[in-house]
């Protein structure tokens, strides 16, 4: 059996020297690293807006919300008749669901509908 000697720090810490196209590539990443990382921080450091750089937003009035919220059941109703349909065997639901919407408002303006045939 054959017993080494310890190696000194020297031969310990004696690395083959990279290439210098491993280094080149290794500093250009840690370069490029350090660059967005400075860049990331400044976007997260940045100071708070002022009050005049604020986006005012303004109120809805009364008449603005009525409206909102008539679209917004009308929206609803008509996707519960839609599902109503399509829970029913319905082709076409849609179309079926809108033409039905259609002539309710018209019926809601007074506007008088033509009939081809005398309803049943």
């Amino acid at each position: 059996m054959k017993v080494t000697a310890p190696l000194s720090n020297d031969e310990a810490t004696n690395y083959p020297a990279p290439s210098s196209k491993a280094a080149r590539a290794a500093i250009a990443a840690l370069l490029l690293c350090a660059v967005f990382g400075v860049a990331r921080a400044t976007l997260l450091y940045e100071p708070p807006a002022t009050e005049a750089a604020a986006v005012l937003i303004p109120t809805l009035s009364d008449e603005e919300r009525e409206e909102q919220a008539a679209a917004r059941a009308l929206a609803e109703r008509r996707q519960k008749m839609i599902d109503d349909c399509e829970q029913n065997f319905g082709t076409d639901c849609e179309r079926e669901v809108d033409t039905e919407l259609r002539a309710e408002g018209l019926l809601q303006w007074g506007v008088r509908v033509i009939r081809l045939r005398p309803p049943r």
